[in-house]
């Protein structure tokens, strides 16, 4: 029984060195020490205090673990929410652009079928004034041919006649 005694001294006596938020219990060590040389009631009742001082140290522990872990799930769920937010704006956004995306797709089909309608047109107008050019050049060579021939019947006909009968 002694060396268990011991053993478990010398583990608390170790434990209670340790740093708790950065201050080191030296007190503890040594009440303990003067309680088993008072008799074994002390002892084992500075035992049982020192146990009590490492649960609720470990209660205490588990507490500002739990707090922060709160803590962490708190920033968690708000970051999710923000993220959440963020995917919904840009599912929103990207919505909008396949909107305008389209619209700009279908008014560029109609921007396209406007442009072929006016090419065709176009080639039609070509197509006219080519024929009307033709006309007017073969138009230009009847006249031509007419002030050669009236040319040619003045040139001929005899000077005493006069002007009034050519123009008959």
């Amino acid at each position: 029984m002694g060396k268990l005694r011991d053993y478990i001294r010398d583990q608390m006596l170790d434990e209670q060195h340790v740093v708790a938020e950065n201050v080191v219990n030296f007190k503890a060590p040594l009440l303990a020490a003067q309680a088993a040389e008072k008799g074994p009631g002390a002892a084992a009742l500075a035992l049982v205090n020192q146990a009590a001082e490492r649960i609720k140290s470990i209660d205490d522990y588990a507490t500002e673990r739990l707090a922060h872990a709160e803590a962490l799930v708190e920033r968690a769920i708000t970051n999710l929410k923000i993220s959440h937010a963020k995917v919904q704006s840009a599912d929103q956004l990207q919505a909008e652009c396949t909107g305008k995306i389209q619209d700009a797709e279908q008014r560029a089909e109609q921007a396209s079928s406007r442009l072929a309608a006016l090419e065709t047109e176009l080639s039609a107008a070509k197509r006219r004034v080519k024929a009307a050019e033709i006309r007017a050049f073969e138009a230009e060579k009847a006249l031509k041919h007419i002030e050669d021939a009236l040319r040619a019947q003045i040139l001929q006909a005899p000077a005493a006649t006069p002007v009034a009968e050519v123009a008959s």
